[in-house]
């Protein structure tokens, strides 16, 4: 036994992957408990805050954790210290600014709610960006952690407050709060090492700019629909239900994230156009099964656990899944592109998908509701998926089926782990 989980410690996928399954099973909890607690306007509101809040500290972020492992791995000294110095000091930068308007719209809690949380997601990002490149594994063990913190939060929340708009406010900024908090614990330095600093940021600026527009468009990709929803006027319970959808069929990518995750670091670290093929494949037949287990229970699943109210979100969850499956070319090509310098590439076939994405559920809301912005999802996602796998396999002369199917290698290297 031992010697077991000693090999599972120097296994870096199987390591990301045993925990984002805890992630996954965490993170389910969570969203019944909070979905049950706020209910579905409540759920609502939270998905279109969150979205622009989102959007925001992407733009805000300026891509600079993007340029991270550029300049990691060809910089001649250590860049740790003055990245993460460089960070604090926007965050305390941006700080300032968000209490100033918190000031200003006293009066207005939803733009409250936007403003506070600003910094803090900003500045989690940045720093869990660079905790995971330096060292995955604390980033995974923190993600599992806090997601049973989150479990107890929102516990604690039902059982002596009840919700409204104020107490998902100051639920939302104590969460972010912790976040912050553990991010900094996991950067292992001396607190008394920190000095915020401006100085150097300019070349992460620069360099990070065309990756925060590639990765807006990403995010735009993933999350158009809940801004033309929210366009459109559509009741924000509505919105909360097909959010529930939405977030269901994307817990299948928990996985290929986790595995993505490491691949980010093994590209960094002068890994090859084979790891990104070996990655896919596994991710692609993971997400094609899981797919086909929340076909077969999840409407049971979602009536028990959710409640009667959430029973149309198992039709989004349906024609979402369509698209999510093709994502996983994505995913691992995107980090690919990043650690070889091609984000133009990678902006390009995310910006059509984004357009794509919108203009469909431009058409397709009106007529459809909540169903349209699903299918408009699922085309966008399946154009990206594609794109991205035309792109790889054109690039580096790779066959298809090499990121298609599993080899020989890849089933005896399962059973010899299931062994």
């Amino acid at each position: 036994m031992k010697n077991f989980i000693v090999r599972l410690e120097h296994n870096d996928y199987v390591f990301s992957v045993i925990s984002r399954i805890i992630q996954i099973i965490g993170s389910l909890c969570y969203s019944i408990l909070f979905s049950r607690y706020f209910q579905a306007s409540l759920r609502g509101i939270y998905s279109v805050l969150s979205t622009y809040v989102e959007l925001a500290v992407l733009v805000l972020c300026m891509g600079m954790y993007q340029a991270y492992p550029y300049y990691k791995r060809r910089s001649d000294y250590n860049i740790y210290m003055e990245f993460i110095n460089i960070i604090l000091a926007i965050f305390i930068f941006y700080g300032v600014i968000a209490f100033t308007g918190v000031i200003i719209f006293w009066k207005f809690t939803e733009a409250q709610i936007v403003i506070s949380l600003i910094p803090f997601m900003f500045v989690t990002q940045e720093l869990n960006y660079v905790i995971l490149i330096e060292n995955p594994k604390i980033r995974n063990i923190s993600a599992m952690l806090l997601c049973f913190f989150d479990n107890i939060l929102v516990f604690l929340f039902m059982l002596f407050l009840k919700a409204d708009l104020q107490i998902l406010f100051i639920f939302l900024v104590l969460k972010e709060v912790v976040y912050f908090c553990v991010a900094v614990t996991n950067l292992k330095i001396d607190l008394r090492d920190i000095r915020p600093s401006f100085r150097g940021a300019e070349k992460y600026i620069k360099f990070g700019l065309l990756p925060m527009i590639t990765v807006l468009m990403m995010d735009l990709n993933y999350k158009a629909d809940i801004v033309m929803l929210d366009y459109f006027r559509i009741e924000k319970s509505e919105i909360g239900i097909y959010s529930l959808g939405v977030s269901l069929a994307q817990k299948i990518w928990a996985i290929p994230d986790s595995l993505k995750d490491i691949l980010l670091s093994k590209l960094t670290k002068g890994s090859k156009e084979e790891e990104v093929c070996k990655v896919a494949r596994y991710s692609l037949w993971v997400v094609i099964l899981c797919a086909a287990v929340l076909i077969i229970g999840g409407k049971i699943f979602i009536n028990i656990l959710y409640g009667l109210v959430y029973t149309r979100s198992y039709n989004i969850m349906i024609i979402s899944l369509l698209g999510i499956i093709g994502m996983v070319f994505y995913k691992m090509i995107y980090s690919y592109n990043v650690v070889n310098g091609k984000q133009k590439v990678n902006l390009i076939i995310l910006g059509f998908a984004a357009s794509l994405n919108i203009i469909v559920n431009y058409f397709a809301i009106p007529q459809l509701g909540i169903l349209g912005a699903a299918l408009a999802s699922t085309i966008s996602y399946t154009f990206c998926g594609i794109g991205f796998l035309w792109y790889f396999v054109h690039k580096t002369g790779i066959a298809v089926q090499n990121m298609l199917f599993l080899k020989k290698k890849d089933i005896k290297a399962i059973w010899n782990f299931r062994k």
